[in-house]
Parts: C-alpha cells; structure tokens; sequence
C-alpha cells in the first residue's frame, strides 16, 4: 500500500498552510528590491504605519539578527536575510511589513518608501570577473572563490598523449519550483517555535542559531507531515525562518508567512549558471590518460550555505565511470548581481556530467571510435581495494566505488542503441555515470584553503517503538516531499517482524524536539543508504531483545523467530507471536528480570565517510552505475527535437521498492529533460529577472513526452558495506539526461551542441 499516495489522493495531507494560525498571528509581506545593485539611501516606513500596518526595516531587524550566516568561503563576505548598506540583487528583502490579514499586509507594502541611488549591475560570469564594479567592496573581488586541485601526474598525462581536445560548455540558471512555495508560522518568546515546509532540520537550526544568537536548545523547528515537494529547493528557506522569527520578536506576536509564485521564481533558490571547458588527453585508440576541468560558477550576490557545495558535491566522482588517474580541477565561484543559488536536484552533478559526457562523446569522433566503444574501452573494470569484506575502486580523488559489474550495465544497451545508430532522420545519444547517493557533508570544507573544524556529518538516527497492542511507532527526522519514505519503511518492518503493514505508522517530519543531528533530513539520495540502515539497525536490535524475552515467556533454551512468531527450537508447538510477547511484557516486566525497553533509538553512520585531506574525500557513501540512451528526431515543421525512445540501464544495488523506484526515475527523466529543452531563469542587462511566473519558464507538459517509449533495465548488486545493501536511484536521470540528449541532437544535426537549453536550431 502506497501510504503517501493514499493520503494525497483521500485529500488527508497535512501541509504547512493546513496548521490553524496560533493566537494573535500577524501575517508578514516582504518589500524587496526593485533594482539589482545600489545603495540604500533611505528606508521609511512611516506610512505603513499611518494605514495600520507594522514595519520593520534594517535598523530595527539588525537589533534581532544580529549575525551573518556562516561563510563556506575564505573570503568576509556577509549574507544576511535582509539587505543592510546595499541592495544586490531584484527581490532582495529590504522591508517586512505585517497585518492581522495576509492581502492588507500585502497591500501595505504600496506604503514603504525606499530611496535607494542605482549602481552598475554586474550580470555575467565575464563582467563579474573583470572586477571593475563590485559587489562587496570590503572583499576586493567578485571571486569568491578560486582553486586548482591536482590528482594524479596530469602533467605527464597531458604532455605524452598524442590526442587533447577541448570543449567548452554552458549550462543555464535554472530552478526546481516545487509545486508548494515556501510558508511558515514563527513564534518567538522564550524559545523560538517555528513551523515551516523546510527541508531540514540539517544545519538550518545551527544557521538560525547563529543569526539570532540562540543557543540550539532553544529552537523548536518542526514541519508539518507533508512538504509540497522540494528538489532540494527548500533548504534555502532559513533566511526566511530568521525574518519572521525577527518579527516576532520584535511584536511579541506569532509570524505567519507564505511565498507567492512570483516571489519563488524571482528570490527563493535557483541551480548556477556554469560555464567551462573540458580537456581530454587520451591515446589514438581512445584510452583517457587524464582531465582537466576548468568551471566558472555563477552564485548569484551572496555564497549562501551550502554554496559553492554545488563544485564539490561529485570530488570524489571527478572522473565519471571511467579508470581515469590523473585530474585537475580549476574552480572559479563569481558573484553577480542575481538571487543567490542552492540545492536543486542531483545538486552539482547535471553540470558536472553535462560537461565530462559531452567531452566525451566529442573525443570519440576526434578519435574516430564509436562513442559507446570508447566508453566500453574506458569503463572501470577493476575493483581492487578491499574493506570489511567490500570490493572496491579508489578513485584518484578520494572516491570509494563500491564493485558493480559496468560493463555488463553499459551493455544492456548496446542491442536498443545498434538498432537506432544508423536509421535515417534520427540522432541517437549516449551518457554513462555514476550516481553519488548518501552525501558526506565534508565535502563543503574544500571551499577553504584552511579547515579550521573538520567534520563529516553523514549519519542519521530513527526512533522505533513496540506498542502494548503490538503495533508499532516509527519516528524519522526530515520532510516527506511525498517520495514514499513512509510506505518503504512500512513494508520493511512489515516483512522482518512478520506484522502487518496496517498496524505500522511511521511519520517523517521535521522535529528537533526528538534525536536528529546535522546531516538529518531528505536529500541526495540519502534515505535508501542512510536512513534505511539507521532503521535495519534499529529493527535488528529489536529482534535480539525480543529473542531474549521470547526464551524467558517460552522458558526456552533456544528459540527461532519466523513470520512473527519466536518457536522453541526444540518444540515447536511451543510458541509466542510478537503481539502476546510485547503486550505481555508491558503491562508484566517483573516476570522477565529484563531491563531493556522495547523502543529504539538507532543511528547509522559509516566510517568510510571522513573529512577532506589534501582535496580528496569520499563524498558520498554509495556511486551507483547507470548508463542512458537517448533516441530523437526532429519535427520537419516546428523544428523541435522528440524523444522517441530513452532507455536507462542501472545498478543501484538492492531494490528496496521497485515500484516506488521507478517512480523517482521516471520523475528525474523529466527534470532531466525539463533542463535540456525548456527551463532557464534569464536576467537582461540590467539584472532583472525576466522569468516571473511558469508562463515564461516553458516547463514541459505530459504532452511533450506523452509518444516518447522509456524502458528501464534492472540490476541488482547489493551493497555488503551497507546494512540495506541500497543506493539511492533518484537523481540519476537528471544527471544523465542532459548529456544524452545533447549527444543524440549533435548526432541528428551534424552539429555539436555544449549549451542548455537547447532552442531549436536553424
């Protein structure tokens, strides 16, 4: 039973705007910036007053957030959730204004009065680097960032292959726009209380934390049971949380605000823009000896955390599927003046992969080599490091792949991709990666030159209780963006206690009141390696305190648990089911001298995952295989590229969900193909956003791929490293997407294409 899906479809979701208001609720308007760069001359807010509205402006907020967020950079540079001195982007809060009603507040925001004198804006990655207008002019730069990173003799690499080639590409600012904006409802006396559809808790807390100077313990951060889903979109609502935990601070009343569509396009989160080149050096037959990547990331006015995690999050996936062993990456972070960027699906990878597999398919014709050969020739092959009983590839910088046969994934569709390759008036594409799943959190320090407090958060706790009737109460800590979180934990509960699914609630909300720490919550493909092992861990240790119960209430010397019940080895006739054995030992616990509880806290974490050293790290716990196909012709009339077929070949070790699986690849594949066509957030040149609302997005409908054939093909290696033997499998396809997609056009056109979107081409 899908557990999410009946509560959507029985219309019983709980959703940030279904929690009542509390007492004396106030609703909160945001005035923000009409232009991209200035200086703020003045900010009244009298006649907000004179109407009946409440305001508060920089000097009163400044008394509440008295803090900038936490810099991920080595450079000062302060991001605070309003603007100070100087406005640096359009949408940039200024101003709060608040009304018992929502659309007065809104009304009241014709009242605020800003006088702010207009500077140069600074637009583009070329303009930003010029450093000729700045956008902090304490930090002397718009680069907020730059580092070469070696691994490996690439200098050898490079100087002793006959074949180098280069290519340069581009990959537009785009966002996830879930279908749910921001909302939140803040109260801040004592404590601050919030409620919000936040993507957390994570290190948001400690971001709130730090801005407000509260101590931890002092914020109670819930969500609500669903989150209208996210795509990594609202882990960027904190800068939000701290204004209307400010204004209620400063009117001692609760805070209720919600995003408008336009408010989201303009200012909530948005994927950088990134520009680069690849260089490939490689032999004549096509074996790769060595990469160079050199990318230029557009953060937009501030470097919000996480960013520029988007650079490190695949460091230790740097070379693909590929045996590659020498690398060097040249990052460059540059600021402009555009709403800061952050976590949006498969966060960093879909540039990434977009760069290095279109590169790919690019030396394959310098080479002369059919481009699924060449990939075949430079798959990693061999898995020749051993921990704990795991087979593993150690990639040059720092990446543990665990062992999965690639070729034998890449091969899968090599039957689908002869039978197209030479048809007439189709141009077919191929991308092979390795999927991250289960981030290590590490991976942001290597925007530092110096680390000063190394961690590598990556574990999570979950909470599960045996009830006196035998049901059972299963707590997780994070947001339910409707991913089935809830219905696989059931099911997995269900078949290793033998108790039926209906007697097993599991709730996935946000609730610092209950265990969590700094990597909690739903994000890169953490659940199936992560928390399902938290929660195997947790039900495990369950089994042996109900084993130990069982022998007493059997008076058993030894006992065998099959489907719910714990048999006398010795006599079978002589048995207890899970039921009668807790009911029994919670209304009886003098009866069985056992001094254990029938709940659990348990918590996963793998040692694998540890800080950065030297720039190399393994960024995440579980890499996973995939290889793509991707088949499209070109409508004669409209001139626009269709998917005629897409297959997805994958291993993602064991499939904890088929069903729920597919699902989530099927979902990716649009995004991916939402990113290749059609979405870009675009500014001109005055830095004002010309993508609004969806009218001017051009997100792709059902009708665009309703004719497009999309096969899947399986594999299953269980992980042995990981308690569920589980990668994640969701963001694969909008990692891989892009890249096939351009390789299957370049194929039809004759022309190669290294930029998205893709518009149709003359």
């Amino acid at each position: 039973m899908y557990i999410e899906g009946l509560r959507a479809v029985n219309g019983e979701g709980e959703y940030i705007n279904d929690l009542p208001d509390l007492p004396g609720t106030l609703y909160m308007a945001i005035y923000r910036s009409p232009i991209a760069h200035g200086k703020i001359k003045r900010v009244d807010l009298n006649d907000v007053k004179l109407h009946g509205g409440i305001a508060f402006g920089p000097e009163e907020l400044s008394k509440v957030i008295v803090n900038p967020f936490p810099n991920t950079v080595d450079l000062p540079i302060k991001y605070y959730p309003f603007a100070k001195d100087k406005v640096r982007f359009v949408g940039e809060p200024i101003a709060v204004v608040l009304a018992k009603d929502y659309y007065k507040a809104i009304d009241l925001l014709d009242y605020v009065n800003v006088e702010i004198e207009e500077l140069p804006p600074v637009i583009t990655i070329e303009d930003s680097l010029k450093n000729e207008v700045l956008l902090h002019e304490e930090v002397k730069t718009n680069v907020a960032m730059h580092k070469i990173m070696r691994f490996g003799n690439i200098e050898r690499a490079f100087s002793e292959s006959p074949i180098v080639i280069s290519h340069i590409f581009k990959f537009g600012r785009h966002s996830a726009l879930p279908l749910e904006t921001y909302g939140i409802l803040a109260r801040f006396g004592d404590e601050l209380e919030v409620w919000a559809n936040i993507q957390g808790p994570m290190l948001q807390v400690y971001f709130l934390s730090r801005a407000l100077n509260i101590p931890i313990n002092k914020i109670k951060l819930f969500s609500p049971r669903d989150i209208g889903g996210s795509f990594g979109n609202k882990y960027s609502l904190y800068p939000y949380i701290t204004l209307a935990a400010a204004a209620s601070k400063l009117t001692g009343k609760p805070i209720r605000w919600f995003e408008s569509r336009a408010e989201s396009f303009i200012a909530s989160s948005a994927g950088g823009e990134r520009k680069g080149n690849v260089e490939i050096a490689s032999t004549k037959d096509g074996i790769i000896k060595g990469i160079r990547y050199t990318f230029y990331e557009d953060v937009g006015a501030y470097v919000r955390p996480p960013e520029p995690g988007v650079l490190f999050r695949v460091q230790g996936n740097l070379n693909g599927a590929y045996d590659i062993r020498a690398i060097e990456a040249e990052y460059y972070v540059v600021l402009t003046n555009k709403s800061p960027t952050g976590l949006n699906r498969g966060y960093g990878a879909p540039p990434f992969y977009f760069a290095l597999e279109t590169a790919v398919d690019k030396l394959a014709d310098e080479v002369g080599i059919d481009p699924l050969e060449l990939r075949l020739k430079n798959l990693i092959k061999v898995f020749d490091e051993e921990i704990n009983g795991q087979r593993f590839y150690e990639t040059v910088s720092g990446g543990l792949y665990p062992e999965q046969d690639y070729v034998k994934v890449v091969k899968a569709i090599e039957e689908e991709y002869k039978k197209w390759k030479n048809m007439k008036d189709v141009g077919v594409g191929i991308a092979v990666i390795v999927e991250p799943s289960g981030t290590n959190l590490a991976y942001v320090d290597l925007a530092l030159n110096k680390i000063r407090n190394p961690h590598s958060a990556s574990g999570d706790y979950i909470t599960i209780a045996l009830n006196p009737d035998g049901s059972v109460s299963v707590f997780v800590n994070g947001t339910n963006e409707g991913l089935g979180h809830e219905t696989t934990i059931a099911e997995f509960i269900s078949k290793e206690l033998g108790i039926d699914e209906s007697l097993i609630h599991v709730e996935n909300r946000v609730d610092t009141t209950q265990p969590w720490n700094l990597a909690s919550g739903s994000y890169s493909s953490r659940f199936a390696p992560i928390v399902m092992s938290a929660v195997k861990n947790g039900v495990d240790e369950l089994k042996k305190r109900l084993a130990e119960l069982a022998k007493k209430y059997l008076e058993a010397e030894e006992i065998i648990f099959e489907n719910g019940r714990f048999y006398d080895a010795k006599n079978k006739e002589k048995y207890v089911d899970i039921k009668r054995l807790v009911s029994a030992y919670h209304w009886n616990p003098s009866e069985f001298n056992y001094d254990k509880a029938l709940s659990v806290t348990s918590y996963f974490y793998s040692p694998l995952l540890k800080p950065p050293e030297d720039n190399k790290i393994n960024s995440s716990l579980g890499y996973a295989i995939q290889a793509h196909l991707a088949v499209v012709k070109r409508d004669e009339v409209t001139g626009e590229f269709k998917i005629v077929k897409y297959v997805i070949s994958h291993d993602a070790g064991k499939m904890l969900n088929k069903n729920l699986l597919e699902g989530q690849i099927y979902g990716g594949l649009l995004h991916g193909i939402a990113l290749t066509f059609y979405e870009e957030l675009k500014y001109d040149d005055r830095g004002n956003p010309l993508v609004t609302l969806f009218d001017s997005y051009e997100s792709p409908t059902l009708s665009e791929v309703i004719e497009t054939q999309v096969e899947l093909i399986h594999f299953e290696t269980p992980a042995k490293y990981i308690p569920t033997g589980a990668y994640g499998g969701g963001e694969g396809p909008i990692m891989a997407a892009p890249a096939a997609l351009a390789n299957a056009i370049s194929r039809l056109i004759g022309k190669r294409i290294s930029e998205l979107p893709i518009r149709v081409i003359e």
